[in-house]
Formats: structure tokens, sequence, C-alpha cells
């Protein structure tokens, strides 16, 4: 038996402002290899990440959204 273990991360992407922005995030995040769920809003500009950390680090997800085009404000 497996056991998976998640954290999560909130991160601020100040270029999201609307809902393609939203969209766009959301679809490169589901696709890394690690993350399990993203959720961005676009009125508080913060991306919420569940993810696995023995498959993803948040500079590997920082690093995903910057090659999206909404790079993370520390």
């Amino acid at each position: 038996m497996s056991t998976s273990t998640t954290e999560h991360v909130t991160l601020l992407a100040p270029d999201i402002s609307c809902g393609h922005c939203v969209s766009t995030v959301q679809e490169a995040l589901g696709k890394q290899e690690g993350v399990k769920l993203a959720m961005a809003n676009a009125e508080t500009k913060f991306v919420d990440v569940d993810f696995d950390p023995t498959v993803t680090t948040v500079e590997q997800i920082s690093s995903t959204m910057a090659q999206a085009g909404y790079p993370v404000k520390a």
C-alpha cells in the first residue's frame, strides 16, 4: 500500500487578471507531474496548489507558472 503526501502552497501571481488567465494557469499546472489541484483566482491574484513534494517542488511550480506567462511574486 503506497502513501501519498500532499502539501499546500499559496502563490501570488499579480498578472492574473481574467478568466482566460485563470484557465491558462490551471491548465499549465494541471499538466505538471505531482500537482494534484491548482485553483487560481483573478480577483485576489492568488493560486492555491496542492502537490506531492516527493514529485515536484514549489520552485518547479513557480517555473511552470512563469513559462505560462504568469510569474510568481515573492
